[in-house]
C-alpha cells in the first residue's frame, strides 16, 4: 500500500492482509499517509521463508529453461512504468514465459511470479497467458487464490480475455501444477476486494482493534500489536481462552484478565456457547495470573485429584525412564525433517544425554533406527520403563517416520500399545495450574528452577544466521 501521484495504490498483500486483519489495513493506511512509520525489526523465521521461497521460484524458472522455454525476466523490484512497458512488450512479443510480470490496473499493482504462454486465441493473436504463482505451502489456502484472480485481471486486461485457469507450484511436486479455474472465485475475489475499497474510504470511521489472528505469525505489526493488547489487559492472554470464550465474556461486561479474576464463580449467567466449567476455569486461570504478576514471579497451585487424569495420570517412576524430545523443521524436503533426536535417561547413576543430528534422509531414518533400538534394548533390563516427552509431537513424528522408512514397525506398535508414551503436558494441564500465559515448556521454565544462559529470541537468530553463513 503507497501513496504515490495518482493517488493510493494496493496489491494482492493488501488485500489477502485485509482479508485475515481489519486492523493492519488501518495501520497500513496510516504508514502510507505519513502519519504512522513501520516498524524495522528482523525476524529470522520469516526471513528464512523468504529465503526459500525464492529458491523454489528459481528452482520452477530453471525447470523451465530445460524444458527447453525461453525465458524473459522482468528487472527490478518495483512497478514502475518501465516494468509495466516491458512485461506489455513480452507478451505481444509472444514470450514462452514471463518471470516477474509487472502489471497496473487503476489502483491495483502486482508483479506475477510466472506467465506462461498457450496456444490459445486472445488480443494478442494466437497466443494468451496463464498466471503461476510458486508458493511453499503444500495446501493452497483462500490468500492465494485471491493473489491468483488479481492477476487474472491484469492479464485480462492486457490480452482481452480473462486467463480461465490459474496454477500453484508447491515444493516436491516434480512442478506439476495445481490449476484451479478463475471463474469459480470471482465472486469471492470481487467481494474481497470491494470490502478493501471500502474499509479504505471509510478509514476515520470504521472501527478496529489488533485481535489476535493467524496472520500476526507473519506481519510486522505483531510486536506493537501484541504491545498494545498487553497495554489493555487483553483477554487472549489467559491460559487456555479462545476466541468464542472471549466473545461471550464481553458481552457479559468482562473484558480485561483483571475484571475476569475478580468475576464471581460459580458463574451466575448462562453462556449463549460453552459450558459453564469451562469459563469458571480460565476464571481460576485469570486470578492465578493477576496474583503472579502481583508477587512478580510464577506461581502454583495443585488442582484436585482426579483418577487417571493429572499427576494421577504418572506411572511408577523406573531406572529405565527415557526423557524423549525432538526438533524438526517442517519445509526441508518433501515432508519435512526431524533434524535432532534428543533423549536422556539415567546411565548407572548418572544422566546420559544423546544429540543425535540427522541433515539427510539417510541419517534421519538411521537416528529414527538409533532411537527405538535403543529403547527396545533398555525395556530388556527395565521392563517397566516409560518415555516421557513434552505434547503429542514425538509420538506422532515417529509414526510418521516408522510409514516413511518401512523400519522398526513391531518395535515401535509394542511401544504404543504398551502405553510406553506418556505426554507430560496433558499430566500438567490437567494436574496443575500457574500463573503463566502459556502452558508450554518453555513458559514453566521457572516452575523446575531452570535458567537459560541466552534469550530464546537471541538463540533463534544466532541459529538462523549460522545456517545462513554455511550456504553462503
Amino acid at each position: 500500500m503507497k501513496k504515490n501521484e495518482n493517488g493510493l495504490s494496493l496489491s494482492a498483500t493488501d488485500l489477502v492482509g485485509h482479508l485475515n486483519c481489519a486492523h493492519l489495513t488501518k495501520i497500513d493506511l496510516a504508514v502510507a499517509g505519513g502519519t504512522l512509520r513501520a516498524p524495522t525489526f528482523y525476524d529470522p523465521f520469516r526471513h528464512l521463508l523468504q529465503e526459500r521461497g525464492s529458491r523454489h521460484e528459481q528452482a520452477y524458472i530453471d525447470h523451465l529453461r530445460l524444458d527447453g522455454l525461453s525465458v524473459v525476466e522482468i528487472p527490478g523490484i518495483g512497478i514502475e512504468d518501465e516494468q509495466v512497458a516491458r512485461t506489455r512488450e513480452a507478451m505481444v512479443g509472444g514470450a514462452q514465459v514471463i518471470v516477474q510480470g509487472a502489471f497496473r490496473k487503476e489502483r491495483w499493482v502486482g508483479r506475477a511470479d510466472v506467465l506462461l504462454r498457450v496456444e490459445q486465441a486472445s488480443g494478442l493473436g494466437s497466443w494468451a497467458y496463464e498466471i503461476v504463482d510458486t508458493k511453499l505451502s503444500r495446501e493452497t489456502k483462500a490468500g492465494t487464490v485471491l493473489q491468483l484472480c488479481l492477476y487474472a485481471d491484469f492479464v485480462g486486461g492486457v490480452q482481452g480475455r480473462r486467463p480461465e485457469y490459474g496454477y500453484v507450484v508447491a515444493p516436491h511436486t516434480a512442478f506439476e501444477r495445481q490449476p484451479y479455474r478463475m471463474d469459480d472465485y470471482g465472486a469471492y475475489f470481487r467481494r474481497a476486494q470491494a470490502s478493501l475499497v471500502d474499509a479504505i474510504a471509510e478509514q476515520t470511521a470504521y472501527p478496529s482493534y489488533p485481535e489476535p489472528c493467524a496472520h500476526c505469525e507473519i506481519c510486522r505489526w505483531s510486536q506493537s500489536c501484541e504491545q498494545q493488547r498487553r497495554a489493555d489487559d487483553h483477554l487472549s492472554f489467559v491460559a487456555g481462552s479462545t476466541k468464542l470464550q472471549i466473545e461471550e465474556l464481553r458481552r457479559q461486561g468482562i473484558d480485561t484478565i483483571a475484571s475476569l479474576a475478580e468475576m464471581s464463580t460459580p458463574l451466575e449467567w448462562k453462556p449463549t456457547r460453552g459450558a459453564r466449567t469451562s469459563y469458571e476455569r480460565i476464571c481460576q486461570q485469570a486470578r492465578l495470573q493477576v496474583q503472579g504478576r502481583t508477587a512478580g514471579r510464577v506461581l502454583h497451585e495443585l488442582l484436585p485429584v482426579e483418577p487417571g487424569f493429572g499427576l494421577a495420570a504418572l506411572p511408577e517412576p523406573s531406572p529405565g525412564d527415557v526423557f524423549f524430545n525432538l526438533e524438526g523443521d517442517p519445509f526441508v524436503g518433501e515432508h519435512g525433517i526431524e533434524y535432532l533426536f534428543g533423549y536422556a535417561y539415567d546411565d548407572g547413576g548418572v544422566v546420559s544425554y544423546v544429540e543425535d543430528w540427522a541433515l539427510s534422509r539417510e541419517e534421519e531414518k538411521a537416528s529414527f533406527e538409533r532411537f527405538i533400538d535403543f529403547v527396545t534394548t533398555r525395556l530388556e533390563v527395565w521392563p517397566d520403563l516409560h518415555v516421557y516427552h513434552f505434547a503429542p509431537y514425538e509420538p506422532a513424528a515417529l509414526k510418521r517416520l516408522m510409514g516413511r522408512y518401512a523400519t522398526r514397525e513391531n518395535q515401535l506398535d509394542a511401544l504404543l500399545r504398551g502405553g510406553r508414551f506418556v505426554d507430560l503436558y496433558s499430566v500438567v494441564r490437567n494436574g496443575v495450574r500457574a500463573s503463566v500465559e502459556s502452558y508450554s515448556i518453555k513458559k514453566l521454565e521457572p516452575l523446575y528452577d531452570y535458567q537459560r544462559d541466552v534469550d530464546l529470541v537471541d538463540a533463534n537468530r544466532a541459529h538462523f544466521q549460522d545456517r545462513s553463513s554455511s550456504r553462503a
